[in-house]
């Protein structure tokens, strides 16, 4: 448990330099925070994560690799001391459905000031929930499960995280093969992500996926 003389020490995997580079030179200015590390993927970030062990990792929701909710899962499941805040552009549903089912105690939006993270941050290493307000506003408290819940889910939480990845490349064009090279996975997988998706979804068009997909603020138009 940290205490209020300890550093909280920080891990920021996002692959918009520019961003990461403002935020480790604001952060190098205030005493209670060090950033011990700064990833650009996915697969990086997580390696770079688990040597570390930091009290708080700070993800962007768009990560290139496995992506953010894969290895989100992964440090839920290894590090029980690491609080997760995840930081992005995107105020959607799903993406908040998913970093809730990794853990993660926080879901910022970038458009907030740098001091709103830092608050969120301190929050979080004490072990506090961290939400823009427009993403609260989309929350409910369940007093018996002891955690927050969207208020209402769409289809796509039948999807897994790992799924709503691959739909999300196939949405932009994507082909199999290229999508399996991005997430390092197989093509046979990939396929058998594909099938399960549109299936679920009751969906069997790429069009029609690409357009599902835009609606639901998975992929910007």
């Amino acid at each position: 448990m940290l205490t209020s003389t300890d550093l909280i020490r920080v891990v920021i995997v996002d692959d918009h330099a520019m961003l990461v580079d403002s935020l480790v030179s604001r952060f190098q200015k205030d005493s209670g925070i060090d950033v011990v590390g700064t990833a650009t993927d996915a697969d990086q970030g997580l390696a770079l994560i688990l040597e570390t062990e930091p009290d708080v990792v700070i993800l962007d929701v768009e990560l290139p690799g496995r992506g953010s909710f894969d290895i989100g899962q992964e440090i839920a499941t290894k590090l029980k001391n690491t609080k997760m805040i995840f930081l992005t552009g995107y105020l959607s549903d799903i993406f908040i459905e998913l970093a809730l089912r990794v853990n993660a105690v926080g879901y910022l939006l970038k458009g907030e000031p740098i001091e709103s993270l830092i608050r969120a941050i301190k929050k979080a290493a004490r072990g506090e929930y961290c939400f823009s307000q427009s993403v609260q506003e989309r929350l409910i408290f369940d007093h018996k499960q002891n955690r927050y819940l969207i208020h209402s889910e769409s289809m796509l939480a039948s999807l897994t995280s790992r799924q709503i990845e691959v739909l999300r490349h196939l949405a932009r064009g994507k082909s199999v093969k290229e999508v399996a090279r991005s997430m390092h996975l197989s093509e046979k997988s990939i396929d058998s992500h594909k099938y399960r998706i549109m299936h679920k979804l009751g969906i069997h068009d790429r069009v029609e996926l690409a357009r599902y997909s835009i609606r639901e603020g998975l992929t910007l138009p």
